[in-house]
Parts: C-alpha cells; structure tokens; sequence
C-alpha cells in the first residue's frame, strides 16, 4: 500500500492557482495582512477538501523592554537620587512593569544613545529625573517614547512635567534666614552651568527674597566651584566633599563677612557643617545653615539640617501614574490634539537646629 504523502502549503497553493506566501498566511491567520474575502475562501476550502492541518507556531513571549520603564538619572552621588529611583520601581511593580536605571554622568552622548535604545526598543516609558541636555532629541522622539520629566519647568521641552519651581523654594529659605536678621548669605553651590536649572532657580529664588525685603540682592553671594574643580570630585561623596572644600576656601578668603551658609542640596550643607565644625565654630550660634531636598540624613539630630521637603517620594509614584494613564488613553482613544500635563507639589519649609537668629559680629 503506499504511503500517503503529507499536503503542503505549495501543494494547496498549486491548487488554488495562488503563490504559496499567500497560503501559508492565510492560513496562519495572519492579522497584519488582508485579502479578498472569496480568496481567503478559496484557500480554506481546498486546504480542508486535501486533508490539510496546519498547526500553529506558539507566540513569541511579550519583549520584558515594552513594559519597561527607562529612568534617566545622572549618577546616584546623593540621597536625592537613591530615594526617587526607589521610588518610581517600587510604583511601577505594583503595576507590572519593570524599570532600567541609566547613569549619563550628565554627558549628553550617553543621554542620546540611551534615548535612542528606548525607542528602538518600544519601551514603555522614559522619567527623568534631572535636567535633560538632549532636548531636541527627546521633542523629536516624544511621539514615539512617552516622556516625563521631574524638575523645573523647561519651555524649550514638550513634555509632561512634574515640577520643582527651585526659585519658588529659594525665596522660602531667603525669607526665613532674613526673618532671622541675616543680611549676607553664601550660596555654596557646584558649576552654574545653564542646563542646570534647579542650582540657578534657586539661587535666583535667594535674591528674590532679598529684592522683595528691601535690600541688595548683591548680599547673596554665590561661591560656585568651577568646572575643572568639580571634575575633581568623580569618586567618594562628591557633594559633600564640594561643601566642605567650599567653606575651607570660603571661610580663608572672605573672613566672617556672611552670617548663613546656603547649599544648593542637603549633602554640600553637611559638608559645609562638617567643615565649619573643623574651624571650631558653633550652628547656629556662630553660622546658620540651610540646604533643599529633605534627605534622610538631614533629620538625624547630629545634623538637624533647616532644609524645603520637595515630595521626593510622591513623585516618584506620582511620575509611574501619568505615565500609566497615557498609555490607557492612548490605547482607549487616541488624541489628535497633543496636551502638556504640569503637576506641582507644594515645596515645604522644615526648620530645625541648624538655622538660628544672626550673631552680632
């Protein structure tokens, strides 16, 4: 008896007077590709009438990097970072999804070639965390990436935003060490590069508050560490070590001239305690100071640091939400019109031990 030969896409395709690619996708129920309805008869037909079974390939798994999230972040040098990134992975497990920490040590060839594998690779989401140089790249793929970006605003990006306002929490720190009597202030703060726009806003935000008070804005002096000096600083705690050189240089070359010390973050303040210390004077009855974020540490009673709680952990969750609810809209009824959405926390003034009324000089 001879053997019965197993029927094939060509053989049906020879039947039908059809290319055998047309067959197998028919066949495969393919979703991407549409035929002539009495085609698609035809084939499904003949491919019954010749004793035809196709059996169908198993699916590929779902790529893990369409339900991920890319969180842009320039290094993890201080809590502010730690804590935030914390933040958005424990978020975005409780929604399924999974998270990529990239590290661009603020050089925008890496910021661009990480936002480059974002889209190639369809991942669900990109949060920055800082303040992005590759603007024009990332207004280019924001149609194809969803972006949301935490820090000051940024006319130049067209992206949701969930925001700071750095000057709007350098006036409530100006206020309250005004309230105190000081009237000269140092700013102790890394290069004032203009990309980095929460370090400028909220020195701007400190000579608001003396303008709005009534006297010389010139008052708050800004003592900034140069380029070539902050390169320095690439290992160990680079911010706190910045704070305290920072006091150590000030403190030599400008004598007792301000009353308050002023970091542009949490850790160049306990740098510029630590140092302070050092020299043997007393916070805050021979110096004041202030700094931003509300870092864990800045609680510790050995610090007790006056510092603007900046919601670091809403955010965080705050930044997974929105980019959920995007995806659910897009999906749902996708718009014509593009929209901006602009959330803002509150920023919060915590007094503690560290800030006290200005000595008599």
């Amino acid at each position: 008896m001879p053997k019965k030969t197993k029927v094939t896409t060509r053989d049906i395709a020879r039947k039908c007077n059809l290319s055998q690619s047309t067959v197998s996708m028919v066949l495969s129920g393919r979703e991407d590709i549409s035929f002539r309805q009495e085609t698609v008869d035809k084939i499904i037909r003949t491919a019954e009438k010749m004793g035809y079974v196709y059996k169908k390939r198993p699916k590929k798994p779902e790529s893990t990097m369409k339900k991920t999230v890319m969180i842009m972040c320039p290094s993890v040098s201080t809590e502010y970072y730690t804590t935030l990134i914390r933040s958005i992975t424990l978020s975005a497990a409780r929604k399924g999804l999974y998270t990529m920490t990239t590290y661009t040590m603020r050089d925008r060839k890496k910021e661009e070639t990480y936002l480059n594998m974002a889209a190639d690779a369809g991942m669900y989401g990109v949060i920055y965390t800082y303040a992005p140089q590759a603007i024009d790249r990332i207004n280019e793929l924001r149609k194809k990436v969803l972006f949301i970006l935490i820090n000051d605003y940024n006319e130049k990006l067209r992206v949701p935003l969930i925001e700071l306002d750095s000057k709007r929490s350098g006036i409530m720190i100006g206020d309250h060490l005004i309230s105190l009597g000081h009237r000269h202030i140092a700013y102790m703060t890394t290069p004032l590069d203009p990309v980095e726009l929460p370090r400028i806003r909220r020195l701007d935000g400190l000579k608001e508050s003396f303008i709005r008070a009534g006297m010389d804005p010139d008052q708050v002096e800004t003592v900034a560490l140069t380029q070539q000096q902050w390169d320095y600083y690439l290992m160990g705690n680079r911010y706190y070590d910045a704070g305290y050189q920072l006091t150590l240089q000030y403190m030599k070359n400008n004598g007792h001239r301000a009353t308050a010390f002023v970091g542009t973050n949490d850790q160049i303040s306990f740098g510029v305690i630590d140092a302070l210390h050092k020299m043997g004077y007393s916070i805050p009855e021979d110096y004041s100071v202030c700094g931003f974020d509300n870092t864990l540490a800045s609680s510790f009673k050995g610090i007790s640091l006056t510092t603007i709680d900046h919601s670091i952990e809403e955010k965080g969750a705050s930044a997974i939400k929105i980019l959920v609810d995007r995806h659910q809209a897009s999906s749902e009824k996708p718009e014509d019109k593009s929209y901006l959405m602009r959330l803002e926390y509150d920023p919060v003034l915590l007094v503690r031990g560290s800030t006290g009324p200005c000595p008599n000089r």
